[in-house]
């Protein structure tokens, strides 16, 4: 399990987005890899930097590059901090002055720097930035696995639920027995995962199932639940098992959790902004 940059906390991140796309304007798919089976990773341009890889995660706010492209760059910020499940990590401030990702192009913004190392090996390539919603919020867009592209604007689905979004995360009403937890749609993560703090009047059952992930801090321990009864909106997807961070520390969030869209297996996905729908086909 790879859980990537999860980031519980905020700020403004200001910037210009340049060329948002109208209405009816045909746009060409940007192609992209598939790692695991459910990372997204496409080619982007980080100021001058052209030919990087960026990996494509709904859960990461806000956006972040590497190390090695900010030193590139000659960039340096202000320290911070990185809040993932387990621990806090160090990490730098910077406004980075251009990125581009297809049609989608943002100036003077700020982002965070980290060491991507520690993931990077387990995926199988090098990875140049994790780009959030910060970007990607700015325009609708499906993403097709089967045939690895993304299009540019929203598309029907078989099954959808509605979500909430905001500058940040995008969030869903995902309900379990008497239960309604709110998880942020996450794409950089594989599958079901419930904070430890949710837990309370919950109704599930401790399975024997044990494992480990990593994220940028290192080694992510956790152990699997069973949810008897899962519902996304109005579609019923359980049965489900979920995760939970053995080695999580104590977070502050109006989160209870985060869903990892392969648990809906879908072959295509879709991200509705205008509307604020989310659309899988299976």
């Amino acid at each position: 399990m790879t859980v990537l940059a999860l980031s519980l906390w905020s700020y403004a991140s200001g910037g210009d987005l340049v060329g948002t796309i109208p209405k009816n304007e045909q746009i060409p798919d940007l192609p992209f890899h598939l790692y695991q089976g459910y990372l997204v990773v496409v080619e982007g341009r980080i100021g001058n930097l052209d030919h990087q890889n960026l990996l494509l995660d709904t859960g990461t706010s806000p956006s972040m590059i590497d190390s090695s492209a900010a030193k590139k760059l000659d960039l340096s910020g202000t320290a911070d901090g990185i809040s993932l499940f387990n621990k806090q990590i160090a990490a730098e401030r910077i406004v980075l002055h251009d990125l581009q990702i297809g049609p989608l192009r943002r100036r003077d913004f700020q982002v965070m720097v980290a060491d991507f190392s520690k993931i990077a090996n387990d995926l199988g390539t090098h990875l140049d930035g994790v780009i959030g919603l910060d970007v990607l919020g700015a325009q609708s867009f499906t993403i097709d696995y089967k045939k690895q592209r993304i299009s540019f604007h929203a598309s029907r689905q078989r099954h959808s639920a509605p979500f909430s979004a905001g500058p940040q995360f995008i969030t869903v009403k995902f309900n379990t027995g008497n239960r309604e937890l709110h998880l942020l749609v996450d794409t950089g993560t594989p599958h079901l995962v419930i904070f430890k703090q949710a837990l309370q009047d919950l109704d599930y059952e401790w399975s024997p199932v044990t494992g480990s992930g990593k994220n940028l801090s290192g080694i992510v321990s956790y152990r699997d639940i069973i949810l008897p009864k899962a519902m996304l909106g109005a579609e019923i997807i359980g049965p489900e098992r979920a995760s939970v961070v053995v080695n999580q520390k104590n977070v502050e969030t109006e989160y209870d959790g985060l869903i990892g869209v392969s648990l809906l297996r879908p072959n295509q996905l879709s991200f509705d902004f205008e509307n604020r729908v989310l659309g899988w086909n299976n």
